[in-house]
């Protein structure tokens, strides 16, 4: 039988808060046998339970669809209401006329009119965190309840003595002159019989950044607030089973308000915490809030409501301390094992008054103290209530990257009763909520553990952006989500995520057109860290992304007005006839620097962003446009090659290769041969000579790339089935290299290639994780967002064994591949309404291949002079067995 399974309403993490009148469906599907294909499908979409496993009093029936979409399907049933619940299910059909049902799903509309907010935006009046609450009485049975809510800079919600959901620091960052989100909770378990409590606690986050005297980055590189009041609003619908509907909302005179205890969040990693002044209870029931404010009613923050599509931070892993060292007297450093972006809870007990100071850190000292980036100053003070028993906190609004805690103004004995006792620290990892779905393993641990200091560099900088490391910065520089977004598609599901991302760029678009290299565009630089097409392209690079790996249109369809903006701006800037010479090049090739050869690597990308629009126009039905962009691609490759491709002289080189324009050339520069490989920029009658260019550069086996170049870099070579040249850059001893990190400790990525990184928490590096899901497990999607599927595991002389998954749109795909003495072992799983085309390399025609002990043909190819046996399947699992003519079975 064949099971649709993972239903989602596509472009939104949660079903809650849909805010669109035409919400999108979709679903994977699983079976345990081979050959499944979907042949039909029916969705059907209703106000009650009943009437949807009835299928009476229908909203929407699709009616039984010839078709073997599984996602992208547009709701077409009667207007749907805002803040209303409704409840669908999916059937599928297989070739053979089986049918299965989905369980039911649930989808709950947020407001799908502007106008129809009734709640107020409460607060103090000022720029300090706050608390708000307010009492209300429940009767009747409730049927279920929801609330939408936000609070700027960031909030939290409780309802009677308990913290609602499991989010941190919501909502997502946005430029909140263009957009404010708002979260949905289901909190019908939450409502009591009788009296009721409902607080928010609110903080600073970028909406009206407070640096305090410590770090804020963003300070003198042109950040200003979007408003000068924290504030929060809020909506509960309680629905009981009678039909009745009880509404609570933000409102000046039904709620109180009083300072917080956090005095300070800055939302780069430094909290101010006065447990003297904490409320205990001021969210439960039975608590006096007479002295507390009436509320202000506060002027909306301008950026439209929209709900939060991404999903939410939460607290992936609690980190134990494993080590306590004491480097100076009573200053001691906790080592949790892991660098992460953390929330660091510490656990201490004291005199009222007595503080703690928290310096949380990637570095070391070498007196063994915690170091900072640049010596920032970034720490958080707790002082404590006093209360005899052991005090517990950690920040509520921010988090920091770092694996060691430095705890000073404590004892760890209780020897000076005026100074407190640090009982134990803890960290709690923040990331997005985005689901895990790779696994992989080698024979090598080494190359494991790469894999995964990769995913921890992801993780802890995929929170409401992607942010370029969970210290310093922490803005959300474009390129990665384009660059790395191959590498952290493979192990994390991110397509609400970088849907939100697009839209971030959408939003920093100038009214010149330029897409400025970060988004949201809290602070302003300059030059080519504001201006350089391999971060602006981010915007027509992301929706192709989105689009091959999981079939999403709408960030193409959003987007698309963004990305002819764009365009037309980049061509104003033109050179020499086609070129652009404006740009970073190829930024990291040494630590802090951009490359050379901007012409070459900005150019490229222009050709690209020429090329992707062109095609996303073809598939928005726009001909004139796809033909006009298509021809403009034509131009501007002509140009690059017309200027760029040049007669070299020097052995090895090759006859033509790729220079700057005034025609210096360096034979070691492995980019600017690879990017126009990659791109598609060379014309046939010259490919061997550049092909010939990059592996004379590529020679030595020595990286010489900085973040831009690699990803290409890595795709030319395997796309000249040179993986072995890949496999021996990544495990080189000394840097540049890959392993030396791991060999080195490191428990995430550094950000450049050397020992002394000033970040250690950073993904831009990290694109050898695509390599190894790609070239090494074999796995990548031929086309339509995995209908067709490649396995292709490669390395088998340097890595004999590799096991993995990727969950793709369509469901898991599984390969686990094996060098032996006599042949190769594959097994692989491919999800139901997929095919799959195996190739695998093979010595000579003399090869045979068993599946499941059973000889079968295959396809012999050759490419670049290796020889690849080709099988083509359906879904469903397979055991393969290649061995040589006439030896026994394996």
């Amino acid at each position: 039988m064949m099971i649709p399974v993972n239903l989602k309403i596509n472009n939104y993490y949660s079903p809650l808060g849909i805010d669109t009148a035409s919400p999108i469906f979709g679903w994977e599907l699983e079976s345990e046998r081979q050959h499944q294909i979907q042949a039909h499908y029916r969705i059907v979409l209703a106000k009650q339970e009943e009437s949807l496993f009835g299928c009476v009093q229908l909203l929407w029936d699709s009616g039984k669809v010839n078709s073997s979409e599984q996602f992208g399907i547009v709701y077409q049933g009667q207007p749907l209401q805002s803040v209303s619940a409704y409840y669908w299910r999916v059937a599928v059909w297989n070739q053979h006329g089986e049918m299965a049902w989905s369980e039911m799903q649930t989808l709950f509309t947020g407001y799908l009119n502007d106008e129809a907010w009734k709640a107020e935006w409460i607060g103090r009046g000022g720029a300090k965190p706050f608390y708000a609450r307010t009492e209300f009485a429940s009767e009747g049975r409730v049927k279920r309840a929801y609330a939408l809510v936000s609070g700027l800079g960031h909030f939290k919600l409780y309802m009677n003595g308990e913290k609602v959901g499991p989010n941190e620091m919501d909502p997502g960052w946005t430029n909140y002159a263009k957009s404010v989100q708002y979260v949905c909770f289901d909190v019908t378990d939450k409502i009591r019989e009788g009296s009721n409590v409902i607080g928010f606690s609110v903080g600073n986050g970028f909406y009206a950044g407070d640096a305090g005297d410590r770090h804020f980055y963003t300070i003198g590189k042109g950040y200003e607030p979007y408003g000068t009041e924290l504030l929060a609003m809020g909506e509960w619908h309680i629905e009981y089973e009678d039909g009745s509907v009880l509404y609570v909302r933000t409102e000046g005179e039904n709620w109180k308000v009083r300072e917080s205890a956090t005095t300070l969040a800055n939302v780069y990693g430094s909290e101010n915490f006065d447990a003297r002044l904490y409320p205990n209870g001021w969210y439960g029931l039975a608590f006096d809030d007479s002295g507390w404010e009436t509320a202000k009613v506060l002027s909306a923050p301008v950026g439209k409501l929209v709900s939060q599509n991404q999903p939410p931070i939460t607290v992936r892993t609690v980190y134990d301390t494993i080590l306590i060292e004491e480097p100076l007297d009573q200053v001691y450093i906790y080592d949790l094992g892991q660098n992460m972006s953390g929330m660091f809870e510490i656990y201490v007990s004291g005199p009222a008054g007595s503080k703690v100071t928290v310096k949380p850190g990637e570095l070391r000292n070498e007196d063994g103290t915690v170091a900072t980036p640049w010596d920032i100053v970034t720490y958080s003070e707790y002082t404590l209530a006093g209360t005899g028993d052991i005090e517990v906190w950690k920040p509520d609004f921010s988090c920091y990257g770092a694996r060691w805690v430095q705890i000073e103004g404590c004892t760890r004995d209780g020897a000076d009763k005026s100074k407190p006792i640090i009982h134990d620290v803890k960290g709690h990892f923040v990331t997005s909520a985005s689901e895990d779905v790779g696994k992989l393993q080698t024979d090598d641990p080494r190359i494991t553990k790469l894999a995964q200091i990769i995913i921890k560099a992801i993780e802890s900088n995929l929170q409401s952006v992607h942010s370029d490391c969970p210290t310093i910065e922490k803005l959300g520089w474009i390129e990665t989500a384009s660059l790395m977004g191959p590498s952290i598609m493979y192990v994390k599901s991110v397509e609400e995520l970088w849907l939100k991302i697009t839209r971030d760029m959408i939003e920093a678009q100038t009214e010149e057109g330029l897409i400025p290299d970060i988004a949201p565009e809290y602070s302003k630089f300059s030059e080519g860290f504001r201006d350089s097409i391999a971060w602006g392209s981010a915007i027509i690079l992301v929706p192709g992304l989105l689009l091959n790996t999981y079939g999403n249109r709408a960030a193409m369809e959003e987007a698309y007005p963004a990305m002819k903006a764009y365009l037309d701006y980049l061509k104003l800037k033109e050179v020499d006839g086609g070129l652009i010479n404006h740009g970073l090049g190829d930024w990291g090739i040494a630590p802090q620097t951009g490359g050379d050869y901007v012409e070459n690597v900005e150019t490229a990308f222009y050709y690209e962003s020429y090329r992707l629009t062109s095609k996303f126009a073809s598939l928005l039905e726009l001909g004139s446009d796809a033909e006009h962009y298509a021809a403009e691609a034509e131009r501007v490759k002509r140009s690059y090659n017309a200027k760029l491709l040049r007669r070299v002289a020097g052995e090895g080189t090759g006859r033509y290769a790729y220079c700057k324009p005034n025609g210096e050339f360096d034979p070691l520069n492995q980019v600017v041969q690879a990017i126009p490989l990659y791109f598609g920029l060379v014309d046939e009658e010259y490919r061997s000579d550049i092909e010939s260019a990059l592996l004379h550069a590529v020679s030595g086996r020595q990286l010489r790339s900085g973040e831009i170049g690699l990803r290409y870099l890595f795709g030319a070579l395997a796309g000249m089935k040179r993986n072995d040249i890949v496999f021996d850059m990544m495990m080189q001893p000394e840097h540049p290299s890959y392993i030396r990190f791991v060999e080195r400790g490191e428990t995430a990525l550094p950000e450049f290639w050397t020992d002394d990184s000033r970040s250690r928490n950073h993904d831009m590096m990290g694109h050898i994780l695509e390599w190894l899901y790609k070239e090494v497990l074999g796995i990548s999607s031929v086309r339509d967002a995995y209908k067709e599927i490649l396995i292709a595991p490669g390395c088998s002389g340097l890595i004999q064994h590799v096991t993995g998954s990727h969950r793709s749109a369509r469901g898991e795909i599984k390969v686990d591949f094996k060098s032996e003495m006599n042949g190769l072992r594959l097994a692989v799983s491919l999800p139901p309404n997929t095919s799959g085309i195996i190739k695998l390399p093979i010595e000579s025609d003399e090869m045979a291949i068993m599946e499941s002990d059973t000889p079968i043909s295959f396809e012999r190819v050759q490419e670049h002079g290796r020889l690849f046996a080709v099988i083509r399947i359906s879904s469903g699992s397979y055991q393969y067995a290649v061995r040589e003519s006439g030896v026994r079975n394996l």
